[in-house]
Parts: C-alpha cells; structure tokens; sequence
C-alpha cells in the first residue's frame, strides 16, 4: 500500500514533466518558423516556463525514486509517517521543497551520470533567466531572440531529457525518448524543425565517427556505426548495406531487399554519404551484393554465382 503509494506520486510527477515538456515543445513548433528569424518574446517567455516546470518535475520525480518520499519534502515533514504523509497527499495539505534543494540534492548524489558540471550550471543560468521572466519585465535584445531558440532546443535534449531517463535507461537516445513520450505527432514536428535539426546534426558527430544522410528526414544526422537516425529515429532492421564504387565509403549504399528476389535479385540502392544512385544485384545463392550498373563483370549474375 505504502510503496504504491509513493509510486504513484512518483509516476504522476515523471508524466506531468512530459506534459510541461509536450506543452512547450507544442507552442515552439506551432507559432515558430524555426527559421534565421526572431522568435516572438511572449512565446519565448511561455516556453521558458513550460520547459522550467518540466526540468523542476524530472528532478522531483528523480529523486523521489532514488531517495525516498522525503527527499523533496519540507524539512518539517521528517518526523512524519507515511501515513500520516499519504493523508496530507490525499487532501492536498503536502508541500515539496524548493527547487534549488533538490536540485544541489541531486547534484550531490551524482544520480545522473552523464550530465556534467557545466551542465548543472546551464541549469542555474536557465533557472535564472525563467524568474526574471516570470517576476520580471525582462528587456530581450535581438540577440537573445535569436539565440535563445536554440539554446532552448539544446537545453531540451541535453539537460531535461537526460534527467528523464536518469541511469537506468541512459542507452535510449534522444530522438527515441521524444518519439515515445511526446503528444502525437510532436516529435515528426521537430524533425522539420531547423534548430532541432542542427542540434541533432551537433550530437551525432559528438557520438559517432562517420554521419550520413538518412533516407527518411534528409538530414545528415545518420551514425553508419550505429545504423540509426538522431534525428528521426530510423533505424536499418530492414535494409542492407554495401560499400560505395564511388566515393568508396563503406557500408554506405542502403538498399530494400525484404523482397528483392520477387525484382530479379535487384533493387535500387542510394549512397547516404555522396547521394549517388545505383542498381544493387544481391546473388541468391552467396547473398553477396553489388552495384551491378558498374561492377557487373566481376561478380555473380543471374544463374551465376561465382562463390558456389
């Protein structure tokens, strides 16, 4: 009972992050261009809030799960049961602490590995900057309504979306997360979304050597390592990969052959890394595959396999 209890008040707390998060994901994308423009300073001010909410819920819902009920209530909670605590819930008498001391809580437990120092302190400056909007009439100059649109798309992939996931699920990417936990449609939204675009563009080279272009969202956000898009979150389960005869890149030229046999064992194949096309033969027999347009002498052909 007491465990399904705190559990609730955890869940609630993770879900309604997301909410804040989706909601100011939502109003970004629907009233922003995402172009080399300035965003409007009411809808920079809304999405601060949503996007500060959503951080000061993930850290709550964090610590509760590591530490305990107490971890981000009032101190003049600790000599309570949790019975007595349940009752105060159930009548909307229960009151957590303060941002700022869960957050240093947190920070002091090292709950969340891969966020770094100077991480922690682009949380504080964003903290920041969302009360003097909040308590404030904040004077922007241009620059910051230009800048700020992508500081907070970096902040949003870098800081919130790593405080969701916490340690216990730190090999989901990015784009994976978004594309669960966001409103319908929402995350096929960013993906169009210039400032996404170029953030995904930043984090794909930070985690993997070789990026290409990716067939389905056309940005050059594709991990040929990890066969997966950080941007879209495709993914190559269904498809293969061969090596190109033109830039001579390695497993570079993707093509369909879920159901290649029924085409004569040939499919169009694209290089994802200089964008040139090409007919793809894969011999039945050894499954070798080859750019037969230019490579045709030297490999199997129909009736052919030169590997049996």
């Amino acid at each position: 009972m007491k465990e399904s209890f705190v559990h609730q008040i955890q869940k609630r707390l993770t879900e309604n992050s997301k909410l804040f998060l989706s909601d100011g994901i939502e109003r970004l994308l629907n009233q922003d261009n995402g172009n080399e423009d300035y965003i409007n300073p009411d809808l920079l001010s809304l999405t601060c809030t949503s996007f500060q909410i959503s951080i000061e819920l993930a850290l709550k819902s964090l610590a509760l799960e590591r530490a305990g009920l107490k971890s981000i209530l009032n101190k003049k909670y600790e000599n309570h049961s949790l019975d007595e605590l349940e009752d105060l819930f159930k009548n909307n008498n229960i009151k957590t602490s303060e941002f700022e001391s869960v957050k240093n809580f947190v920070k002091s437990k090292g709950y969340i590995t891969d966020l770094a120092r100077g991480d922690f302190k682009v949380i504080e400056q964003f903290q920041i900057y969302r009360n003097r909007i909040v308590h404030f009439t904040y004077e922007f100059e241009e620059i910051d309504l230009y800048d700020m649109k992508y500081d907070l798309i970096y902040y949003l992939i870098q800081i919130i979306f790593k405080i969701l996931l916490s340690n216990q699920h730190q090999d989901v990417k990015p784009s994976e997360f978004l594309a669960y936990s966001l409103k319908n449609g929402l995350h096929s939204q960013l993906t169009h979304y210039p400032p996404y675009i170029e953030a995904m563009e930043r984090v794909s080279k930070e985690n993997t050597d070789s990026v290409f272009k990716c067939i389905v969202c056309n940005n050059r956000t594709f991990s040929k390592f990890e066969e997966y898009c950080y941007c879209c979150n495709f993914i190559t389960e269904d498809f293969k990969t061969i090596d190109c005869v033109h830039c001579k890149e390695t497993k570079s030229v993707i093509y369909d052959n879920l159901n290649i046999e029924l085409n004569k064992n040939s499919a169009r194949g694209l290089c994802l890394n200089c964008d040139t096309d090409g007919m793809i033969y894969q011999c039945p027999v050894c499954e070798f595959a080859y750019d037969n347009e230019i490579e045709f002498e030297k490999y199997c052909t129909e009736g052919n396999c030169v590997n049996n």
